[in-house]
């Protein structure tokens, strides 16, 4: 397990945030599932595959859509993407799935708390944009 993982997961346990450490393929991850007042359930990934700080945070197919819909999600990720720093909608127009990615450098200090933060930043964010993606996926 790679350090960052091990951080990141006593920063989370520590705030009593449960939480999943798995190793797959090269890599560890830390799993956390939440919800928000306007989405069920979404499970985000700290990910790491080197020995530094540098963390992929991942939270994958977010809202599925029928394809025909796939210009409107793009307009509805562009717009979201304007609007908020640090997070990014992808679109997935293979899966017809949109996901949600952030970064934590590999020079942060005080990668567990930076995590958390994220976290943090996550609910909100997605209590702002989940509608209008699913506005965008059925209206």
């Amino acid at each position: 397990m790679f350090q960052a993982t091990e951080l990141i997961c006593e920063a989370l346990l520590h705030r009593d945030i449960k939480c999943k450490v798995r190793e797959k393929g090269g890599m560890s991850l830390v799993e956390v599932a939440f919800s928000g007042r306007n989405y069920a359930s979404v499970r985000l990934y700290f990910i790491s595959n080197t020995e530094g700080n540098d963390v992929a945070v991942r939270a994958a197919e977010l809202v599925k859509f029928p394809p025909e819909r796939l210009p409107k999600l793009y307009e509805a990720c562009n717009e979201a993407n304007r609007k908020y720093r640090y997070v990014k909608f992808v679109v997935d127009p293979e899966k017809s799935v949109v996901n949600m990615e952030m970064d934590i450098p590999s020079r942060c200090e005080n990668v567990g708390a930076v995590a958390e933060e994220l976290l943090i930043r996550a609910v909100a964010i997605l209590d702002e944009v989940y509608p209008k993606l699913m506005q965008a996926t059925w209206a």
